[in-house]
């Protein structure tokens, strides 16, 4: 069993001081949670495939976002007392007025964004980085999926 949780989220807000992380393993959706500087509890839940995993752990990781919980990283270890906030930076083009490059890093993920502007059009590049080849495309099946469900189709 891996060490390293896909999804960390905390939610500090009040008296509440509270994590939640997940991974996917094959088939199976671990789940830790508790308050932050314990080591929580685990629950383990076999899905039977890794696609019925990943969509579950989106599903509850979506949930707790809307509950109020934020991506943490991977700074909300068991030992830990502070999560360090996600780093987003903005890096200029040339033609400041005409296009950006934004990154946003958390939880061992860097999502890059570049935004220009041609022709009256928003044109947006994207691209998140992996750590090979096989994650990439599980998350670009994910990803297709996702949309397809949503109504969107491929041109």
């Amino acid at each position: 069993m891996s060490d390293t949780w896909e999804v960390s989220l905390q939610l500090v807000e009040g008296g509440s001081k509270k994590f939640w992380r997940a991974r996917v393993e094959g088939g199976t959706l671990y789940v830790n949670y508790g308050r932050i500087g314990t080591t929580g509890q685990t629950q383990v839940k076999e899905l039977g495939t890794d696609d019925k995993a990943r969509a579950e752990l989106d599903k509850v990781a979506g949930s707790k976002r809307r509950k109020g919980y934020a991506d943490a990283g991977d700074a909300v270890a068991a030992s830990s007392t502070a999560a360090a906030a996600p780093v987003l930076s903005v890096v200029p083009a040339k033609e400041l007025d005409k296009a950006a490059t934004l990154s946003f890093t958390s939880g061992g993920r860097t999502i890059e964004a570049r935004l220009m502007v041609e022709g009256g059009v928003l044109k947006t590049e994207v691209a998140e980085r992996f750590a090979g080849d096989e994650a990439a495309a599980a998350a670009l099946d994910r990803a297709r999926k996702a949309l397809r469900d949503d109504g969107w189709r491929e041109g």
